[in-house]
């Protein structure tokens, strides 16, 4: 064993054998007596292996370890205060030979290079990410357009990982939709396809995403058995692998946000990065709940839930029929409010108000409506053709001729290339007001 313990001397690593009972060195190849500071073996054998090698003056507290035996290496690190030096250790018992007695053999490795290496790669991979992080915050809050900035936010994350799309869904009930979405160049968009579809798809992340886990698919294929509807919606879109990661307003789960077919070095490391850009995005769509609310309460009437005045000059500003082909417009005006709230009370007037604009948006359909005042609602009609024109009107004249106790004077108009909307406007009132004489006349000498 002498012999076979002597052909260590020519090896890099570090080898020493030591008595398990004395603790007294045996053998120190020469990579060990350089790196502990000795010329020669008799410096250091038949001396005590803790002074030498940890320069303390008891055994190591890992000398008397049960699991060590003949048959295999157990294997460990250990960063020596002699050298300032971390090894990997390789440990066994052997016997030693022409004695009746078991030694501890060790092989150290020298691993400081590559810890030194290992911790710059993880310093630099640190800052990329901090990097990735703080660039995509600044964009969050660079503008007070909250579209843009969630839009220009996907980009960003899309190009630093190379993936072909990133969106945002929203959960609303036992649904959700694809709100948000950025496609890499030649990548098809999704997101009209991605709405209103059932929450059950994704049944197998919701656990994950309830304890604020990211979703991590490395190979889709690998799900195909397992959860086949999940399954059937990813793979028409071209999806190899993604990371979704959850978004959560007020303790639950609202919705998700992620990117499909990263660059693939670690998705375990974009999957932290995203996570801690989950609460800004979150954040973000908070504040785009809240500017769709003021937006809503400032364009719609509290009464109806029709588009108010508001609404109505915003979207018949002056360019606002620049590519029109036709526009047509109906002002309508309900007839003998003032005198229903005077007799009944303004509750059975509200309750007609009410009535008249559900037969309005029942005729005209698609078309927008606004209520102007308390009795008058416009509707515009933009690209539709002189003959449906006609036909809404006839529409809403029999609607709203007295049936069920409804009465409203209609007033239309209609042109093609409209340069100016207001002259559509202008007429379509100005027949308003003939059709209401009519009504009153009609109604006062009755």
């Amino acid at each position: 064993m002498r012999k076979y313990i002597k052909e260590f001397d020519g090896v890099r690593e570090i080898v020493y054998v030591a008595d398990t009972k004395k603790h007294e060195l045996l053998f120190l190849n020469k990579a060990g007596l350089e790196a502990f500071g000795y010329e020669r073996p008799d410096q250091v054998v038949g001396k005590k292996c803790h002074v030498v090698l940890q320069g303390q003056d008891f055994p190591c507290g890992f000398c008397g370890d049960d699991r060590l035996n003949e048959e295999e290496y157990l294997e460990w690190t250990h960063e020596n205060p002699v050298t300032g030096r971390k090894y990997r250790i390789k440990s066994k018992l052997i016997p030693w030979e022409g004695e009746n007695k078991t030694a501890r053999l060790e092989i150290a490795d020298d691993i400081t290079e590559h810890d030194i290496q290992e911790m710059k790669i993880r310093t630099e991979k640190r800052a990329k990410s901090e990097k990735i992080v703080m660039d995509c915050i600044k964009m969050m809050y660079s503008t007070v357009e909250t579209d843009v900035a969630i839009n220009n936010t996907l980009e960003i994350l899309g190009n630093y990982f190379k993936g072909e799309r990133v969106y945002v869904f929203r959960i609303h009930g036992l649904s959700m939709d694809n709100t948000y979405e950025w496609c890499a160049k030649g990548v098809s968009h999704e997101i009209d396809t991605l709405q209103n579809i059932p929450l059950e798809v994704i049944d197998r992340w919701i656990p994950f995403f309830e304890e604020d886990e990211c979703v991590i698919i490395e190979d889709l294929e690998q799900i195909k058995e397992a959860s086949p509807e999940e399954y059937a919606v990813l793979k028409p879109q071209h999806i190899q692998s993604l990371i979704t990661v959850p978004l959560i307003e007020q303790g639950k789960l609202a919705g998700y946000f992620g990117i499909d077919n990263p660059w693939a070095d670690n998705l375990h490391e974009i999957s932290d990065i995203l996570k801690m850009l989950a609460y800004f995005f979150q954040s973000l769509l908070e504040r785009k709940k809240r500017e769709d609310y003021l937006r809503k309460i400032g364009f719609t009437d509290a009464m109806t839930g029709a588009l108010n005045r508001n609404a109505f000059i915003r979207d018949t500003m002056f360019g606002n029929s620049m590519g029109l082909l036709t526009a047509g417009c109906f002002f309508i005006d309900i007839n003998g409010l003032k005198k229903t709230n005077d007799t009944y009370g303004h509750e059975v007037g509200d309750k007609l108000i009410l009535q008249i604009y559900g037969i309005i948006c029942e005729v005209v359909g698609k078309y927008p409506v606004y209520r102007l005042g308390g009795d008058e609602f416009v509707v515009l009609c933009q690209n539709i053709s002189g003959s449906d024109m006609k036909e809404l009107k006839g529409k809403l004249k029999e609607e709203l001729g007295g049936k069920n106790g409804c009465s409203a004077a209609v007033g239309q108009s209609f042109l093609e290339n409209p340069g100016d909307l207001s002259l559509l406007m202008e007429d379509a009132d100005r027949e308003m007001y003939k059709d209401k004489e009519v009504y009153y006349k009609r109604n006062s000498s009755a």
